[in-house]
């Protein structure tokens, strides 16, 4: 007897059997995947972790096959995914899983700017197309169909930049283990020698005065879904200015202009989120061991530990909840400065605190949001082809609080180490395919600072 596919309610993308209809289970005969020109069919079973024979808890099926469709999205292959039963025979069924493919191989243009985050940009450096980096990214991120990706960068502008990289997430037959290369050479004109009063104070000549080749290769291993071990090996050979060590003679070990070392990098990650660009319910959790030189061949000796956390959670429909914290410690505590980019570098800042930095050789960071979605939509877009004409957008208010501490053991010049810091504000956010976000935010922080700030990167 066959089941009316008439009565398949859709929970998000995922379509699922009525689950009052039986109290039982069903047994997985089959598993079809279309719309998949490119992609091999062994990347998306990897990801669904479901196979014909398995047997499914019948109440437990439309959580079970939207996770599995939220793991496929997280591979950034697919525009859209659905998955559902179907040919149902008693208690067995087959599972289709319907993919539309992103494009793969495109030229992108490199507009990029070279300081910490918009805002530094735009007002303290009065929005200089010379802190501009342009160029081009040559990508394909599906070389061979199996989820490999080949990067070739051009760029110029702020920083030279010429760099090749090769991931390939499986190479083994049971598909648990990953490797990839990457190689690189940069140069400045520019460069940040020191810090003074929490904010970055730059040297800049007609010469080149930074230099830095790279290369290196990674080992990852996945056997599980959620967790991945990621071990890297990379050599550096950096190269600065008399001038700036004369400026900073701290600023690579022993007042030296040229350092080779070696970097060591061992990473766990959990992912339990929904959506890797933008959760919304679940955890995710990132451990970093980092071993930035031996004493050999150079000088440079610094351990760092790193630790991000975060947790999504939906109170009500429309509203959610997310928290995140991340900390670091460097060992030993003293280490030359091109080393020291601690809070306010990269996602380790307080929203609120922008312009800042503070030279910390450990911190703590917590940050909450309160988010209200209002509405989502599917915008048609004329004069595209029909496959990319649908572009989705979310937008989200919200309101956010931070806290912090970073901890200064030489006591230098810095209103902000050694101190709890408090900020908060509210703000805007849209999302949409391939990615992309664009946070509006009106921050403020205990020391009587406020102003609009945009990010394109998450918050936590």
């Amino acid at each position: 007897m066959h089941a009316q596919q008439a009565r398949l309610p859709v929970i998000g993308a995922t379509e699922v059997p009525d689950t009052s209809l039986h109290d039982g289970v069903v047994i997985i005969r089959h598993i079809d995947i279309s719309g998949n020109k490119k992609t091999n069919d062994a990347i998306i079973l990897r990801e669904l972790a479901i196979h014909p024979g398995d047997t499914l808890p019948w109440k437990q099926a439309p959580a079970l096959l939207e996770e599995a469709r939220q793991r496929v999205i997280n591979t950034s292959l697919f525009l859209s995914v659905n998955v559902y039963f179907k040919n149902w025979h008693a208690q067995q069924a087959d599972i289709a899983v319907d993919v539309v493919e992103r494009w793969y191989i495109f030229p992108v243009p490199i507009f990029s700017l070279a300081d910490r985050n918009f805002n530094v940009w735009w007002v303290e450096h009065h929005h200089q197309l010379s802190r501009v980096n342009y160029g081009i990214n040559c990508f394909d991120n599906n070389l061979t169909g199996n989820n490999d990706q080949l990067i070739f960068t051009i760029q110029s502008g702020y920083t030279y930049k010429y760099a090749l990289a090769y991931n390939l997430p499986y190479f083994d037959k049971v598909m648990h283990a990953g490797l990839g290369l990457m190689a690189g050479y940069s140069r400045n004109r520019e460069v940040n020698y020191m810090t003074q009063a929490n904010k970055q104070i730059y040297l800049k000549t007609e010469q080149f005065i930074y230099k830095n080749w790279y290369a290196g290769l990674n080992f990852t291993y996945r056997k599980n879904i959620r967790t991945r071990h990621l071990l890297s090996l990379t050599y550096h050979n950096l190269t600065v200015g008399d001038t700036v060590v004369a400026l900073n003679p701290d600023y690579l070990p022993g007042g030296s202009t040229h350092q080779q070392y070696l970097g060591l990098e061992y990473r766990f990650s959990y992912t339990g989120a929904d959506h890797w660009a933008y959760p919304l319910r679940g955890f995710n959790l990132i451990a970093d061991f980092f071993q930035q030189g031996f004493g050999w061949p150079g000088q440079v000796h610094m351990t760092q530990l790193q630790l991000m956390m975060a947790y999504y959670m939906p109170l009500f429909p429309r509203i959610y909840l997310a928290t995140g914290f991340r900390t670091q410690v460097q060992l030993p505590v003293h280490q030359p400065y091109f080393l020291r980019q601690d809070m306010g570098y990269y996602e380790n800042y307080l929203r609120g605190l922008e312009y800042n930095v503070v030279d910390a050789s450990a911190f703590g960071i917590l940050k909450t949001n309160l988010k209200y979605q209002i509405g989502k939509w599917n915008i048609h877009l004329p004069l595209i082809p029909d496959k990319f004409a649908h572009v989705p957008l979310a937008v989200y208010v919200k309101c956010f609080g931070d806290m912090g501490y970073g901890y200064d053991p030489y006591q230098e010049v810095s209103h902000l180490s050694n101190r709890w810091l408090f900020t908060g504000g509210v703000g805007i956010d849209f999302v949409t395919f391939y990615d992309v976000r664009l946070r509006v935010e009106y921050s403020f922080n205990q020391f009587g600072q406020n102003g609009l700030f945009l990010h394109t990167k998450s918050e936590l």
